[in-house]
């Protein structure tokens, strides 16, 4: 008889109620099922917090569960190391070890990518708010204060002087981080670099995918705001009914033309600087992220972070889905990650674990 080879990925997500739920991980594998993709039998789903899993023809295992792991749902970590620890143990190949998902905290991955050289803002930890002004006099002027474990736009603060500190609302999270702002449209306005007028008007933020050493552009987002995100982008502004009905009446049709031009282009065009990217989910010990980061006028990047739970719904759920072509766009997204897991889980060599930072 021949042995069965083993190549089969067992993903690992949050037990019911252990964690917030993003829309990816299903959309992903409706997707699979749409495109008669076999590797949708080849996935086996595991809730933390549930018993053993069936370790039977098992050749990878996926951890998709919210981060920082280890810091924000504790009882899932330590399963999820347990699962970790016989998987090592049986010589199975890891994607996003629970060690590397709990690298991400603001503090955390800033101080990993300082340290590696990889380009992003200097951060000063604070454990309770006593530690806030120091934090702030050694990063200095004009930063950001936001909860340390934090992905979304919640409990973020914009200081530009030691007024706004004074009036800057309680951060409820116990922890949080001060990090230096670059003002990258200042940049642009500084430079005679060639670029639409769109990076000299509007704060950005890129989002491209990482998986390995691959690289593959999702968005560019503006916004009048620094701190640039779907809730507050041109995009999410320009979809709804007032701007809307204007562009009807003959207003505003151009900046919107511009928006989602500069977008497909971002889409396109091979990503500028996938090095640091890659670089950058490396050194947290990731295999796989979405990583937010900014467009310098140089052609550097500035990377603000990495997201290895990540939302993606379906494209027809996306900020003007038909505009910008969203369905096709995001359909190409999940076909490259179908590609790039089923590469990854054909290696055989396992990932090598980088130690998780202490809570």
């Amino acid at each position: 008889m021949h042995a069965v080879a083993k190549r089969k990925i067992l993903m690992v997500v949050h037990g019911p109620g252990r964690g917030r739920h993003v829309p990816t991980g299903d959309v992903f594998l409706k997707r699979l099922v749409a495109t008669n993709d076999p590797l949708f039998h080849d996935i086996r789903i595991h809730a933390t917090c549930t018993g053993t899993p069936d370790f039977s023809d098992i050749g990878t295992v996926l951890f998709w569960l919210g981060d920082p792991l280890k810091q924000k749902y504790p009882t899932c970590y330590l399963d999820a190391m347990d699962i970790a620890k016989e998987a090592a143990f049986r010589g199975l190949k890891m994607i996003n070890h629970p060690d590397g998902l709990s690298n991400t905290s603001k503090t955390s991955q800033a101080r990993i990518w300082n340290e590696c050289g990889v380009p992003s803002a200097n951060v000063a930890p604070v454990r309770d708010m006593s530690q806030l002004p120091a934090a702030i006099e050694a990063i200095g002027y004009p930063c950001i204060v936001r909860g340390d474990e934090e992905h979304a736009q919640r409990d973020v603060a914009i200081l530009r002087d030691k007024s706004d500190l004074d009036r800057m609302p309680p951060i409820r999270s116990c922890a949080a981080a001060v990090l230096r702002m670059h003002d990258i449209r200042q940049e642009y306005r500084d430079s005679t670099a060639r670029c639409s007028d769109l990076f000299r008007r509007y704060h950005h933020k890129a989002r491209a995918f990482v998986f390995g050493d691959q690289v593959m552009a999702s968005h560019l987002f503006f916004s009048e705001s620094p701190i640039v995100g779907l809730s507050n982008c041109l995009f999410t502004r320009e979809a709804g009914r007032v701007r809307s009905l204007a562009r009807k009446a003959g207003y505003n049709a151009k900046l919107l033309d511009e928006l989602i031009a500069v977008d497909q282009q971002y889409f396109a065009t091979p990503v500028f600087g996938r090095a640091d990217l890659v670089a950058a989910v490396r050194a947290l010990g990731l295999d796989f992220a979405a990583v937010d980061y900014s467009l310098r006028p140089n052609g550097q990047v500035i990377i603000w972070e990495a997201n290895p739970y990540f939302w993606l719904p379906d494209g027809v759920q996306s900020v003007l889905s038909e505009e910008r072509r969203a369905v096709d766009r995001v359909n190409r997204s999940f076909d490259w990650m179908a590609t790039c897991l089923k590469s990854s889980a054909a290696q055989q060599s396992p990932l090598s674990v980088v130690t998780a930072i202490p809570a």
